[in-house]
């Protein structure tokens, strides 16, 4: 076991031994759980998206810590299938709810491998916060403005809500849909982190340096860069600044686009094609002799 887990190895324990402020409970299939602090928000349900931290330990060894990775998982609450997806668990909860659920695991199907007869899994949740579209849009719509103001761009707002600084503006053709654009570009996260860039070998080691081609309107690409780049002339470069709806939402993109990240992209449009011609419909059969 990792040393720094220790602390959260003796918490466990700790709010284990003292079964909450009103001792184990069971969800409706029969799974004991505790509630080791109780939170102030809603009442959870089935259909409810949340953001939580867990973490699970076969009896007092640390297997998984999703803290470690600084950020909170989206987790859609459904239907339950069995009693073990803990599912009907979560809408017994509140937001801001932190439970420890205790898995028995001789009568579980699927166990660690190095699990003994005897052995629990206990899987501490702590629901950070119920999803809301709106909530997420307004916590975004401040950070964004700031992150402008901060940064001085002179920005209009696309009507998808992409907001895009033009800084060389260009004078050929604006892409339409289906049209094939061209484009160089260098993506960034609020903070400054560089997450991918197509003129930058040291982001790409060992890939080539090429422009990206695509048709716009297809979703071919996240939807921020659709809506973004057909504001655009031919020759433009502009600062593209993308809610997170437009981009990853959610599940994120990776290990350095967390769920809910806002991105900034620094892009080039540097061609613009007419969109490929549709393919001629075949000619009729010709009518068989006689007919």
């Amino acid at each position: 076991m990792k040393k720094n887990n220790l602390l959260l190895v003796a918490s466990l324990g700790l709010l284990v031994a003292s079964c909450g402020k009103t001792g184990p409970r069971k969800t409706p299939s029969g799974v004991e759980y505790t509630i080791a602090r109780e939170g102030k928000g809603e009442q959870l349900k089935e259909g409810d998206t949340i953001m939580v931290y867990f973490s699970s330990y076969l009896n007092d060894s640390l297997l998984v810590n999703t803290r470690d990775q600084g950020m909170a998982l989206p987790l859609a609450i459904q239907k339950s299938r069995d009693k073990y997806d803990l599912m009907d668990g979560f809408a017994q909860l509140r937001e801001g709810d932190s439970a420890i659920f205790v898995l028995p695991l001789d009568s579980m199907p699927n166990k660690p491998p190095t699990a003994k007869p005897g052995d629990k899994m206990f899987v501490h949740f702590v629901v950070d916060s119920k999803y809301s579209v709106a909530k997420q849009n307004e916590k975004e719509e401040k950070e964004i403005k700031s992150y402008i103001e901060k940064n001085k761009l002179n920005t209009s707002k696309s009507p998808k809500g992409v907001y895009i600084a033009v800084t060389q503006e260009g004078t050929g053709a604006q892409p339409k849909n289906g049209d094939i654009v061209s484009v160089n570009y260098t993506g960034k996260l609020l903070d400054g982190t560089v997450f991918d860039s197509n003129t930058d070998s040291t982001i790409r080691p060992g890939m080539p340096l090429q422009p990206l081609e695509f048709p716009v309107g297809e979703g071919r690409v996240i939807p921020g860069w659709d809506e973004g780049i057909a504001q655009l002339k031919k020759g433009s470069k502009a600062t593209l600044v993308i809610p997170s709806a437009l981009a990853y939402g959610l599940n994120g993109g990776g290990p350095t686009i967390k769920p809910n990240s806002i991105l900034v992209f620094n892009v080039e449009l540097l061609d613009v094609k007419p969109a490929p011609a549709a393919p001629a419909a075949p000619a009729a059969p010709a009518p068989a002799p006689g007919k």
